[in-house]
């Protein structure tokens, strides 16, 4: 890492060629990413993210051994085997599982971020082990994208709130570090929120159609922060196929 090392926060994803080269950290916290440290903390060996239910159907297949989950609308469609609850993958036993995950907005944001110099999937349970990963690995540009809403075409309050958190984070570890405009936003609607995750939920229209769904716990869940030391690192198979994995 530089002095001359900067930050910058994309609110929503962008075209993947801005990510070159980058240091990213990409943020679904409700809830892909959130799924992603969950199931890496279980000990899962490897997730797969792809863009589509179609993509994900033929990537199952064609591993043979892997378990198909996520969502569409935030359910789990019939040909999936699983949902995207975090919760739930916290309390099975996910030893050894290879997964192909779809999602409508994170699993598309870490796609994006292939070129990337080094990737991480993160959420707010594992800030400070992902800010400290990030540091120790960080090119001149510090990217945090937020996957947003409705395919990554909208923002969303959560991303941009744990956005704001990171930042806020990165900034105490390297004060010296450069924020551009998109981190000074995000930091600045961290603060507006008291920095409480539970408020943010609040002002998420996501957030609020998961709670009418069921899905209290989770949110419970993805509002933790600094309680996990798992690392999602984004790699590519033989076959360069992208996946996620233990640092």
């Amino acid at each position: 890492m530089t002095t001359q090392t900067a930050i910058k926060v994309h609110i929503t994803p962008p075209a993947p060629d801005l990510l070159a080269g980058a240091t990213v950290i990409v943020l679904d916290i409700l809830r892909a990413t959130t799924v992603h440290d969950a199931l890496i903390a279980g000990g899962a060996q490897r997730i797969y993210p792809v863009a589509d239910f179609a993509a994900g159907i033929a990537l199952r297949t064609k591993l043979g051994d892997a378990k198909l989950i996520g969502e569409i609308n935030a359910l789990p469609p019939p040909q999936a085997d699983y949902g995207n609850s975090a919760t739930e993958f916290a309390a099975l036993d996910v030893r050894d599982w290879k997964v192909v995950h779809v999602t409508s907005n994170g699993t598309r944001a870490l796609l994006g971020a292939a070129q990337a110099a080094q990737a991480l999937s993160a959420c707010l349970r594992n800030r400070a082990a992902a800010v400290e990963r990030t540091l120790a690995q960080a090119t001149d540009r510090i990217a945090i994208v937020c996957s947003g809403d409705h395919g990554g075409s909208a923002p969303s309050v959560e991303d941009a709130f744990a956005a704001g958190a990171y930042v806020d984070a990165i900034h105490q570890a390297a004060p010296h570090l450069a924020l551009q405009g998109g981190a000074r936003l995000a930091l600045k609607l961290y603060d507006a929120y008291d920095r409480n995750p539970a408020t943010a939920f609040a002002d998420s229209p996501h957030a609020r159609r998961l709670q009418d769904l069921g899905f209290h716990q989770d949110l419970k869940y993805a509002a933790e922060i600094d309680v996990s030391t798992t690392i999602a690192v984004l790699s590519q198979d033989q076959a360069g196929c992208p996946y996620l994995h233990s640092d």
